[in-house]
């Protein structure tokens, strides 16, 4: 890692990239396993099945970089897995639910009536819907997701501080400084 990375901030990214790294990997357990349960696949479901797989290898993905040390894009990428995590809905036959780690959501549901729905899961899910008969209109918020998008934020706008204040610090060490404040 970097080597202006407090140590605060050198185990909030790993902590960061586990949960994305784990929850991908959660996640495309349950494809796979969905996959192998599921007997008769058509075009449209394959083409679902492909995006959940993307979706779980972006999480992946985002995660490992930062590990490697290339946390600027893996705050960016991590921000943005969130951020599909955040919108989860159900109207019309069309229906989207994307989670990557935990979930813990709010919303509300109108079928035969109006209710709130409080959800919460501990394992990556996924429910993908193109012209199905449901017609429940449900939409919901991921509060997790929320959270990591303010704890990716807070972290990126941390390390930006401590790039600068460790940067600032090796100008000033420079050995040709010393000699110049002599001569003056």
């Amino acid at each position: 890692m970097s080597p202006f990375l407090s140590k605060a901030s050198k185990i909030k990214l790993r902590v960061l990239a586990w949960y994305q790294i784990v929850g991908g990997i959660v996640g495309l357990g349950i494809t796979f396993w969905l996959i192998f349960r599921v007997g008769q696949v058509n075009s449209l479901m394959i083409l679902i099945i492909l995006f959940a797989l993307a979706l779980y290898a972006f999480s992946i993905y985002s995660g490992r970089l930062l590990l490697i040390d290339k946390y600027s894009k893996g705050l960016r990428l991590t921000i943005i897995n969130q951020a599909l995590q955040v919108l989860q809905f159900a109207m019309m036959g069309y229906g989207y639910l994307y989670v990557s780690g935990l979930m813990l959501t709010v919303g509300i549901k109108v079928e035969n009536g109006f209710t709130f729905d409080f959800n919460f899961a501990l394992a990556s899910t996924w429910n993908m819907s193109i012209a199905s008969s449901e017609t429940a209109f449900n939409i919901s918020i991921n509060l997790v997701a929320i959270y990591f998008i303010y704890f990716s934020n807070k972290l990126k706008s941390t390390i930006e501080k401590e790039k600068a204040s460790y940067e600032e610090q090796e100008i000033s060490e420079e050995p040709g400084d010393e000699k110049l404040a002599l001569e003056i």
